[in-house]
């Protein structure tokens, strides 16, 4: 569970530099507005296929998560610093490298090579069952096949990526602007081809977004920037459920609950559910009563 303790084995002090097990805990430091939870639906079967678990899952009307906020600091704790000699320090880096077993295994699924590599990571080299989980969870995230950035990136929009004039003449010739072209290679990080992705998607509003960067004022400091904070307890705004017998094949529908009823969205279909199959939910999504 997310908010169950959790036994680490081979924790990294970053103040010993040593190994050795420890507890984690997580807690909320700030509640969203939107609550988006998962139910683990998909599993690997024995054969290495990904299976589907149809079982009743009850989903409450209502949520209160009051009990896991955290507290920050108690009486006698101290905090551990960011770096130190397991991390970040003089005695090295604990970026974990993607194993070639496991990506070579993930690869042989059928899945992409960066897809894999983040499945490593994401689980830590667990292994393959872990990994594979991990895939059919984020397969549909708009980063999963995209490289894994570096260690420490540079920041956003500070307009220093690098890319050829020869990127940007080659996206000329698909008759898009030089300051277009230019644009797009700097939010791909120089990538040609996510480059013209990028711009055909949004072709038809790409002066708009010029002036929206030009006009927009100067960023301001994650760390200046405290994130709305909402009221522990939760209704049911609405839930995405399976229809099909695998991961093969099937489909996906959403069920929005809006004023006490139920309306269901199946592609250009909408009409109200007097029956919502809320215990088969794959996501489920819900909204705080307020602003704490």
């Amino acid at each position: 569970a997310f908010t169950a303790p959790q036994i680490l084995v081979d924790f990294a002090s970053p103040v010993t530099g040593t190994k050795g097990v420890c507890q984690k805990t997580t807690r909320f430091k700030t509640f969203p507005k939107y609550l988006v939870l998962q139910m683990n639906r998909y599993v690997m079967g024995e054969d290495w296929t990904p299976k589907k678990l149809d079982v009743l899952c009850t989903a409450p009307d209502t949520l209160d998560l009051a009990e896991y906020r955290g507290a920050g600091p108690q009486p006698g704790e101290e905090m551990l610093p960011d770096d130190g000699p397991g991390e970040g320090g003089a005695g090295g880096s604990n970026r974990i490298v993607p194993d070639d077993a496991i990506v070579a295994q993930l690869i042989s699924m059928g899945f992409g090579e960066n897809g894999c590599k983040r499945a490593a990571v994401a689980t830590q080299n667990a292994g393959a069952e872990q990994a594979m989980e991990w895939v059919l969870s984020h397969m549909e995230d708009p980063d999963f096949n995209d490289p894994i950035p570096e260690e420490n990136p540079a920041p956003a929009g500070a307009g220093n990526v690098a890319f050829s004039e020869a990127s940007v003449e080659m996206l000329c010739m698909l008759g898009f602007q030089k300051k277009h072209a230019e644009r797009a290679l700097k939010e791909t990080n120089g990538d040609v081809e996510r480059a013209g992705d990028w711009l055909m998607s949004r072709a038809d509003s790409l002066d708009a977004l010029m002036d929206e960067e030009d006009s927009a004022p100067a960023p301001v400091a994650d760390s200046a920037v405290a994130p709305q904070d909402y009221k522990p307890q939760y209704n049911l705004l609405g839930f995405i459920s399976h229809i099909g017998s695998s991961t093969a094949c099937g489909h996906y529908v959403c069920h929005i609950k809006k004023e006490g009823k139920w309306t269901i969205f199946n592609d250009r279909k909408v009409a109200e559910s007097a029956e919502p199959p809320v215990d088969l939910g794959y996501i489920y999504i819900y909204q705080s009563v307020g602003p704490a």
